[in-house]
């Protein structure tokens, strides 16, 4: 007599979990960046990695009596320790934020300017670590201030072999919103 016992079959939903990168700048804008990414993108993400790009700009000459002149290179090396220590505070900040938000975060920081641009730098970072998606934030420059400065996330969307998720400030605005429609039974 053969067992009937059934046979139960486990079938688990495989959910590929990916790589999120969030592209912060100093501006205030980047914190508001970091919670959309936290409510949206990092809860499918088993890897999540908050780069800063940050740059200094050197001195070309020394103005001051030739006899009292410091060395052009001194100067610009406590020019970029000063630069790099800022902005290692400031993504270290964003870290301790991403961690109350409730998740962990590698952080990597970029040396851009002098050499290249701050989006330069970022585009080269997502070249080597191949992220899934790449988070930016997008102030609403408009299209005279993309022409004369170019937007950095505008570059990254068009340059990036990632996925780039640009976050508009509406899109924000909306986050912020939410928990005002719920209160209200879903009404604005």
């Amino acid at each position: 007599v053969k067992s009937q016992q059934a046979s139960i079959v486990h079938t688990e939903k495989v959910v590929k979990k990916m790589h999120v990168m969030v592209a912060l700048d100093e501006s205030e804008y980047s914190k508001q960046v970091l919670r959309w990414s936290a409510e949206n993108m990092m809860k499918r993400a088993d890897k999540i990695t908050l780069v800063h790009a940050y740059g200094y700009s050197p001195m070309t000459f020394f103005p001051g009596p030739k006899g009292e002149r410091k060395s052009l290179g001194t100067v610009n090396e406590v020019i970029k320790k000063e630069a790099t220590k800022a902005s290692t505070e400031y993504l270290q900040q964003l870290g301790k934020f991403c961690n109350q938000l409730g998740y962990q975060a590698e952080l990597k920081l970029l040396l851009a300017r002098p050499v290249v641009s701050e989006k330069q730098a970022i585009l080269a970072y997502t070249e080597k670590t191949k992220p899934d998606v790449l988070v930016v934030g997008s102030r609403g420059m408009g299209a005279f201030g993309r022409m004369f400065l170019g937007s950095t996330s505008d570059f990254l969307v068009h340059n990036c072999k990632s996925a780039v998720m640009v976050v508009r400030e509406a899109d924000i605005e909306q986050q912020l919103e939410k928990p005002h429609r719920e209160e209200a039974g879903g009404q604005a």
